[in-house]
């Protein structure tokens, strides 16, 4: 029987993690000139329509990864409404594991999707702004991605193909 597990990721808590993690690396880091490059790193509250773009974006690529495990869930059409900051907040999904998943590994899923979430935007947002940091998050992203796709197909039982001599 295959055990259901729930994730939620709320758009407040990834977006408190973005403006962060921005906001540690906007105070380490100057133009030649000596200005710092705080005001035009930060990702905050004035940008909130593109994160919702960037969040849904970074949900595409964590539902191809896990998309397996989903196939049996019923979902409803997504209709993405930039304008409309009380719908359609979170990511929220149910996964249909196998009887032999390693439970205790949901946990380091989860956490390894959110890392995703926040790389993978500051990513996004730094690919214009400072090409090398943007690389550096990309390679965290792909990372975190990586471990999921991992994680998931970890099961407590050796997978075990029935012989057939003949």
């Amino acid at each position: 029987m295959k055990q259901p597990k729930s994730f939620v990721f709320a758009h407040d808590i990834i977006f408190s993690g973005v403006k962060q993690e921005s906001s540690l690396l906007a105070e380490r880091r100057f133009k030649e000139t000596g200005e710092s490059l705080f005001d035009e790193l930060v990702f905050d509250e004035e940008y909130l329509i593109k994160f919702r773009e960037l969040f849904f974006d970074g949900q595409s690529e964590v539902t191809a990864v896990l998309s397996p495990y989903m196939r049996d869930v019923p979902t409803e059409a997504e209709v993405f409404n930039e304008k409309d900051f009380f719908e359609s907040r979170d990511y929220a999904f149910v996964l249909m594991m196998p009887e032999d998943f390693n439970s205790h590994l949901m946990r380091p899923v989860n956490i390894k999707i959110r890392e995703y979430f926040i790389a993978y935007i500051m990513y996004r947002w730094l690919e214009t702004k400072l090409p090398q940091e943007a690389a550096t998050y990309k390679g965290r992203a792909d990372e975190a991605l990586s471990k999921v796709k991992t994680f998931s197909n970890i099961l407590s039982k050796p997978l075990r193909r029935k012989h057939g001599f003949w």
